[in-house]
């Protein structure tokens, strides 16, 4: 088997990882078609794939093979090669294509042998970055050190000084999680699921605390002690729906894991039952939990909240029915309608509708500018329609407001029958 017949397999087999944002498409007549045979599909994407690897709509959703393009700051994508060091692993974990049961073609590829193809891809403008991770092997950091020596050919032989994500094997030594923090720009390791209980029910070889949280402490350590270490942070990945636990469980260790680690940021992946795996007849998660996960991890970040303050069902899990913060919003009419002109930034955030930016804006306009319809709203960046129901414009409703959307907010089964109007 050839370097781009390995690459063929092992592209595949990473492209259930998260990275940046989600997967993006290429448009259609680029220069992917040109790019070497690995990266031909062999077949067409099933909905399993799509949803372990969302991404924005519109032709042409996935790009082939191992390439993917990830969205970075600033509105920028980059092109990555995402592919694993190897496809062979000891672990048995229940829902995992690769697992160690499971009658699948393995290969390996050597540092020498990845490091030279990526160049080769790289030179050609096919790709900008490089996302490594691996199975996992008896000699753990045997493992390590071929994903460490693959990232060093690049950075000292090759001269390489793009965007390189390294994937932390659990269970590696503390000096093989150190070179890996210094020569990559960003490093995971997955936690997969929120507590040690719901973890055992996903791996029998896998160990939470151990095996997994004290390397991801280490990698903190490491970074806070050298500043400039693993510039892109520290990031993890759940599989959400396969272990029976609760949103409430996931968002409150995610909470933790940005307070006490300074995760940089969390992915949530929609599980997927895997033909041959011991969760093969398990549903899958709907990808609309997968979104409300995301939703309420950027009211973590960005908005203020704690996992208290969120809407939680007697299951503890967030409703479908409506966004977080609509959810939020919708039990709290004791803090609406708010007075736009006098309102302070912190509750403007709780406003649907209202993000930083333009809540940052209307602070800003409304200094100078008196604020007297949705219309300037809408030109500060706010979704007028949605923010109207929560608002007083100098002391009255905005006329918007149709009482069809009240009637369909209080269909929420969460939400007393009243409405915005009626709470007051």
């Amino acid at each position: 088997m050839d370097t781009i017949q390995k690459l063929a397999i092992l592209g595949e087999g990473a492209a259930q990882e998260h990275e940046l944002a989600a997967g993006q498409s290429v448009p259609a007549g680029q220069a992917v078609q040109a790019a070497p045979g690995c990266f031909t599909p062999s077949r067409l994407l099933t909905q399993g794939e799509r949803h372990r690897n969302p991404s924005v709509s519109g032709k042409g959703r996935f790009l082939p093979g191992g390439i993917h393009i990830s969205r970075v700051g600033g509105g920028r994508t980059v092109k990555l090669l995402k592919v694993l060091q190897t496809n062979v692993c000891e672990f048995d974990c229940f829902y995992c294509e690769h697992r160690a049961s499971r009658d699948v073609p393995r290969t390996y590829v050597s540092p020498d042998e990845l490091a030279k193809t990526f160049m080769q891809l790289h030179r050609a403008r096919l790709v900008e970055g490089l996302f490594l991770s691996s199975g996992i092997t008896k000699k753990v950091d045997t493992m390590q050190e071929r994903i460490v020596q693959t990232a060093e050919l690049l950075r000292h032989r090759y001269y390489f000084k793009g965007y390189i994500h390294l994937k932390v094997m659990p269970g590696s030594s503390p000096a093989a999680v150190e070179r890996t923090v210094q020569l990559a720009d960003r490093v995971s390791l997955n936690l997969e699921a929120p507590t040690p209980r719901h973890l055992a029910r996903l791996s029998s070889r896998k160990e939470f605390l151990d095996g997994i949280l004290t390397r991801m402490v280490w990698i903190n350590r490491i970074t806070q002690a050298q500043p400039g270490l693993a510039r892109a942070g520290q990031i993890t990945q759940f599989v959400v729906g396969a272990a029976g636990e609760s949103d409430r469980d996931l968002l409150q260790t995610t909470d933790r894991l940005y307070r006490e680690i300074k995760l940089r940021r969390a992915y949530f992946s929609a599980f997927s039952p895997i033909p041959g795996t011991p969760l093969d007849g398990v549903p899958p998660a709907p990808l609309l939990r997968q979104h409300r996960l995301y939703q309420a991890d950027w009211l973590l970040r960005f908005y203020g909240f704690s996992v208290d303050e969120l809407a939680f069902d007697e299951q503890s899990h967030l409703p479908l029915a409506a966004d977080p913060k609509l959810a939020w919003a919708l039990r709290h009419p004791e803090f609406f309608p708010l007075e736009l002109s006098t309102a302070p930034p912190e509750m403007l955030l709780r406003v649907p509708g209202i993000g930083p930016l333009s809540a940052k804006r209307v602070v800003e306009a409304r200094r100078t500018t008196a604020l007297t319809e949705l219309a300037q709203l809408t030109r500060l960046g706010v979704v007028a329609k949605r923010a109207a129901p929560f608002l007083l414009i100098g002391g009255r409703a905005p006329a918007v407001v149709a009482r069809p959307a009240h009637r369909r907010i209080a269909q929420l089964a969460f939400w007393p029958a009243t409405t915005p109007g009626e709470s007051r």
